[in-house]
């Protein structure tokens, strides 16, 4: 609430097969500039800014800033995305925390002074090299900092998208997605936005059940 714009720093694109039973992410660099978006026109500044431009100017996008995003997106990439799924710092930390927490291993020391400490007390994070079991905040803290040394936006991205792996193996390690999807839905639905219909779930919570890492 406290920001003046809402920027996507976190885009992915995720492709499942459900033949194959596989998974693929792909992160998208947030400083990306002059995006096509879909048509002959071009999106000069910063491609995580687009969104919320388009809903801020319906009449140069009367489609909506996520519709915008998504045709920019797949323009950029050449292919067709027609669902997503949109969250926030809040509901990134209730999934965590909904689920107990998530178990990463850390491949190096990070230590970010600068973090600005979203859900903790203090300004600035670190974390020790090895493994680790993280709470809501402190998975929102190892998927944000990227002000230490040795890090920059790829490397977030690299812990990014194992947090995700994480957060997967977390919601399945007592059952099935497809029976944990629900509850926790319950819990943090009002904090996810997303268009795919509800009739496929059941079909993508069986897919991903059957992902390996």
């Amino acid at each position: 609430p406290w920001r003046t714009a809402t920027l996507t720093d976190t885009m992915m694109v995720v492709s499942l097969d459900p033949v194959g039973r596989t998974v693929s992410m792909l992160s998208l660099p947030r400083d990306l500039i002059n995006v096509r978006l879909g048509n002959d026109d071009v999106f000069g500044p910063k491609l995580n800014s687009l969104m919320s431009y388009a809903d801020t100017h319906e009449d140069e996008f009367p489609q909506g800033g996520v519709q915008a995003l998504l045709d920019a997106t797949g323009a950029l990439l050449g292919i067709d995305i027609p669902y997503y799924a949109r969250i926030d710092f809040y509901g990134f930390v209730e999934m965590v925390d909904t689920v107990g927490g998530v178990d990463v291993v850390v491949a190096a020391p990070i230590e970010d002074p600068e973090y600005a400490g979203f859900k903790l007390d203090e300004r600035g994070w670190a974390i020790t090299a090895g493994p680790h079991h993280l709470d809501g905040a402190n998975a929102l803290a190892y998927a944000r900092a990227r002000k230490a040394a040795g890090e920059s936006d790829f490397t977030r991205a690299g812990r990014q998208q194992q947090i995700l792996i994480a957060l997967r193996d977390a919601v399945t390690k007592d059952g099935s997605l497809l029976w944990e999807l629900p509850a926790l839905l319950e819990t943090v639905g009002e904090r996810v936005r997303s268009n795919v219909p509800i009739s496929q779930r059941p079909e993508l919570a069986a897919v991903v059940d059957e992902v390996e890492d």
